[in-house]
């Protein structure tokens, strides 16, 4: 679990804050005659000792207050930070802290546990509070079966949601009301379909949509989205990724995993410029009503024209995915940038061509 758990939190965002950040100064040494040293940092403007404050982990920033007269009310005078800039803080940590501090709540690295009314509870006083920045994982043991509670959906201000070994808030009876977020991630979780489309629709400011490492579910992602603008799949077993109606998404970018075969459709996404990687072996290519085939006579109804750089992934031990590279460069007639990675075992003796 500890291996899991390393990966997981290597896919999410940076901590908000430092956890190696300290309140220091090179204080010089006492003159003599003098009774203390100077008070360098306590001299500042209060802005900046706000803005020092903010990259405090949560409880180093609440034991400021006990410095001085001076430091006493600037915690709760800032937005409140839920960090420990590691794993996350565990419920009890995090509901202290809203009990000591007025917020509202800036950004959240919560660690959840197998306290659901501490967790419940917790989420209850975010959503209230108006999160705008909310990263949970469970440091549970696995298979994980805990679920993000549905206050989650709520949200209006949430600007950004990660959420990585555990389940995604359940839909059913809610109306998700995330009108302000912008990044979704889910890593190593699961995620019903159901669920997932629930949830696209509701957000009219979406940007970025990105999975890693999932395994169950989801099984299919289809786009319908006027914001969307980067969809990221990475070592994640989804069986279909369609870009139904997506006008503003440009990048699709994909990180194969073995035996994880996705079919990739491509229906409407007039400004898409970046696609890969894209397995030859394992992925599966559909433009508009056209899959595309070794022997598939590309027509302009199956041309991607806004296409500027394409990656592949091409076993060149296999003649058919070798062959099949030329059938689908000519879908992308426009292509300025082209990469192209052997995904098989190397053979020296063997002799590729292709012929472009």
């Amino acid at each position: 679990m500890d291996e899991t758990l390393a990966a997981v939190l290597s896919y999410l965002p940076s901590p908000a804050v430092s956890s190696s950040a300290y309140l220091s100064s090179p204080f010089p040494a006492v003159s003599p005659g003098d009774d203390e040293e100077e008070d360098r940092v306590g001299r500042l403007p209060d802005a900046i000792l706000r803005n020092i404050i903010s990259r405090l982990p949560t409880k180093d920033a609440a034991r400021t207050a006990v410095l001085s007269s001076r430091w006493r009310h600037l915690w709760t005078s800032i937005p409140l930070s839920l960090d420990d800039g590691a794993g996350g803080l565990a419920p009890t940590t995090a509901a202290a802290a809203l009990a000591s501090h007025p917020g509202p709540v800036r950004s959240t690295r919560l660690a959840a546990s197998q306290d659901p009314e501490g967790v419940a509870s917790v989420f209850a006083s975010l959503a209230a509070r108006g999160v705008e920045d909310l990263l949970v994982v469970v440091n549970g043991s696995w298979p994980v079966e805990w679920r993000v509670p549905s206050d989650v959906l709520g949200c209006a201000a949430l600007g950004r949601l990660w959420i990585g070994l555990c389940q995604f808030p359940d839909t059913t009876g809610v109306a998700p009301a995330l009108l302000s977020l912008q990044e979704l991630g889910i890593v190593h979780s699961s995620v019903p379909d159901r669920d997932l489309h629930a949830v696209i629709p509701r957000c009219p400011v979406l940007e970025t949509l990105a999975f890693a490492l999932t395994q169950d579910y989801p099984r299919y992602v289809h786009i319908w989205s006027e914001s969307l603008s980067c969809v990221v799949i990475w070592k994640s077993m989804l069986r279909e990724v369609h870009l139904d109606d997506a006008p503003d998404v440009d990048r699709l970018l994909v990180e194969p995993i073995a035996d994880a075969a996705t079919h990739i459709k491509i229906i409407k996404a007039p400004k898409l410029k970046i696609l890969g990687y894209f397995d030859v072996g394992l992925h599966q290519l559909k433009i508009g009503n056209t899959v595309i085939k070794i022997d598939t006579k590309v027509k302009p109804s199956a041309m991607v024209r806004t296409l500027r750089t394409l990656a592949l992934k091409v076993q060149f031990g296999v003649g058919d995915q070798v062959k099949l590279v030329p059938t689908l460069l000519k879908c992308f007639p426009c292509l300025e940038t082209l990469y192209i990675t052997n995904s098989g075992i190397k053979l020296a003796s063997q002799n590729v061509s292709i012929h472009i």
